[in-house]
C-alpha cells in the first residue's frame, strides 16, 4: 500500500478512500475532502476563526456534488428535511446558478445562502455561514461588506435567542459572538452589554470575558489571538 506525506500525517490510500463517501441527496459518490481535512492549527482568533499553517480552510470549507449541486460542509450529514432539499436543488432557478462548474469559494458560500433561504434553515446556521463570510470579505480588504456580514450574524444569533429552547452554554456563547462582532464593527456599547450577560460560572466564559472586557475598553476593533490555556 502507497503513502503520500503531508507534514507530520500520513495518509494511506485506504483513509484516501474514506474520503469518498455518498451525496445523501443524489446518492452518487462525492469527494468529502472538507469534513476529512486534516490540518494544523496555528492559532484561533477571538471569533474561532482557525489559522493554520498549512492552506486557509476556509477556502475548501464547503464542499459541493458535482453531480446534483448539493452543497455542505460535511456530506455525512443527512439534511432533516431532505426532501425540501430535493426541492430546491432540482429546481430551474438553482440549477442556473452553476453556469460554472468550478465556483469561486465566494460563489459557494453565495449559493449555500441561496439554498438556506430556500429551506428555511435555522438562524443559527444562517449565523454561522454569514460569520465565515464576513472572514472572506475581511481577507480580501473588504471592510464595509465585511461588517455589513458581521451584521448579520449578529441578526440571526438574536434570532435564535428569541426562539429560545438552547442550552445555558449555548446561549452564553451567542451573546460572545455578539459581542465580539459588534466590537469588531466598532459598536462598543452593544458589545459591552452582550457581554455582561454570559453565564460567569462557567470557567471558559469567565476567560473569554476577561479578554474581551479589555479589548472593549481599549476600543480595540480588530481580532486578536485567544490566549493559550496553561498546562
Amino acid at each position: 500500500m502507497t503513502e503520500r506525506e503531508f507534514g507530520n500525517t500520513t495518509l494511506t490510500q485506504e483513509e484516501e478512500r474514506k474520503s469518498i463517501v455518498v451525496c445523501p441527496v443524489c446518492g452518487k459518490p462525492v469527494n468529502n475532502h472538507s469534513a476529512e481535512e486534516i490540518y494544523t492549527v496555528d492559532m484561533v482568533e477571538s471569533d474561532f476563526r482557525i489559522r493554520t499553517l498549512d492552506d486557509d480552510i476556509l477556502d475548501t470549507w464547503l464542499v459541493f456534488c458535482h453531480h446534483c449541486f448539493y452543497v455542505t460542509h460535511d456530506f455525512t450529514q443527512i439534511p432533516s428535511e431532505i426532501e425540501k432539499v430535493q426541492n430546491v436543488i432540482e429546481s430551474k432557478d438553482y440549477r442556473e446558478r452553476f453556469t460554472d462548474t468550478n465556483p469561486t469559494t465566494m460563489e459557494l458560500f453565495e449559493h449555500y445562502v441561496y439554498m438556506l433561504e430556500k429551506v428555511k434553515a435555522l438562524p443559527t446556521v444562517f449565523a454561522d455561514t454569514y460569520l465565515r463570510m464576513s472572514w472572506l470579505y475581511d481577507d480580501d480588504g473588504n471592510e464595509t461588506l465585511a461588517s455589513e456580514y458581521r451584521e448579520k450574524a449578529i441578526v440571526n444569533f438574536a434570532k435564535a435567542l428569541l426562539l429560545g429552547d438552547l442550552e445555558d452554554k449555548d446561549i452564553s456563547m451567542i451573546y460572545y459572538y455578539i459581542s465580539e462582532l459588534s466590537r469588531r464593527k466598532g459598536e462598543f456599547e452593544r458589545a459591552k452589554k452582550s457581554l455582561l450577560k454570559m453565564d460567569m460560572q462557567i470557567p471558559m466564559f469567565r476567560r473569554l470575558f476577561d479578554m474581551q472586557s479589555v479589548l472593549i475598553r481599549d476600543r480595540n476593533k480588530t481580532a486578536v489571538a485567544m490566549p493559550r490555556e496553561e498546562n
